[in-house]
């Protein structure tokens, strides 16, 4: 009897970008749309003068979204790779282009792994869970404002009035090193995840923004995100994607899920990163544990020298 695959999470989305009514170029990027390894939308925000913003957050997408043209089985350390990548990418480029010093770009995306949804976020772009008639922020903003209000030092009034409030501490880009957050979700029927950019989470509060990504069908819901935006007068450009999750059927996973929500982790030049989300997400196994010894780059030039040896050995006991 021939068993056929199970059909994959039924999902529909939508996404848009304007440059809204202050700036004069648009310096967001998006996505949505379906890969071989789910549905995936994004939005990320870009920053610097000289189209340096615009170059960093289309760079930043493009890279991720080609990472995910092709199947990766062990997706969470496919994409902290990804992310990796696209910061030393924007760090190099911005070193070798002096006009554009300082670019840099917030990435958040969420990819649907039927059933599972991992989120991953740096900056303050922002991604939202409706569920039920609620609407849930799943991620924290990387900004100075946001830090000061987690400590108590702000209140929420005065954080929205602060001069500081669009400074990121965390950003793809500017620096060598960036701190990832990827976190996973069960969805379920009728879930909607809402990506979007602090030109429209600046203007519009949880219940503006509930109410107008419960639309239907998922394109009406962000054309009124947008046109709410810009009504309320955001001074930024304005981008949302949408996803809409319908029949579930899960699929079996080549990783398993961490205890904790959200994995922070600081991603270099180096593999240590790479090793922590493959620890927490159990892809290691015994191959990778092997690849992480100091002598896996030596691999072959060791078993060519223990080859010798062993030739040496066997002619001189059995030469005449």
């Amino acid at each position: 009897m021939t068993r056929t695959a199970p059909p994959p999470t039924e999902r529909r989305f939508a996404a848009k970008s304007d440059v809204g009514e202050v700036r004069a170029v648009n310096q967001d990027a998006v996505y949505a749309g379906a890969t071989p390894n789910g549905a995936l939308v994004l939005v990320a925000d870009g920053m610097g003068g000289h189209q340096s913003g615009e170059i960093a957050s289309q760079r930043a997408r493009d890279t991720l979204v080609q990472a995910l043209a092709r199947p990766q089985p062990r997706l969470p350390s496919a994409l902290a790779r990804a992310v990796q990548r696209a910061n030393l990418d924007l760090h190099a480029y911005a070193s070798a282009n002096p006009e554009s010093f300082g670019m840099g770009t917030t990435l958040t995306f969420v990819l649907l792994d039927d059933p599972i949804a991992l989120i991953g976020h740096v900056g303050d772009s922002r991604a939202y869970l409706i569920r039920d008639g609620a609407i849930t922020q799943l991620t924290r903003d990387h900004s100075w404002v946001a830090d000061r209000l987690r400590q108590g030092l702000l209140s929420p009034e005065e954080a929205k009035r602060h001069g500081w409030r669009n400074v990121l501490t965390n950003a793809l880009g500017p620096n060598p090193t960036v701190t990832l957050e990827l976190s996973h979700l069960h969805v379920a029927p009728g879930d909607r995840l809402l990506v979007c950019s602090d030109g429209l989470s600046g203007v519009l509060g949880d219940a503006a923004l509930l109410e107008a990504a419960t639309l239907s069908p998922a394109e009406a819901a962000v054309e009124a995100l947008i046109g709410r935006a810009k009504a309320r007068g955001s001074p930024d450009n304005i981008t949302a994607a949408l996803l809409v999750v319908g029949a579930v059927e899960p699929r079996p996973k080549r990783y398993t899920l961490p205890a904790e929500r959200t994995l922070s982790v600081t991603l270099g030049a180096g593999p240590e990163g790479l090793y922590t989300v493959e620890d927490a997400f159990g892809e290691g196994g015994a191959l990778a544990r092997l690849r992480r010894q100091a002598w896996w780059p030596l691999r072959f030039w060791l078993l060519g020298c223990a080859v010798l040896v062993v030739l040496f050995v066997v002619f001189a006991l059995y030469r005449p």
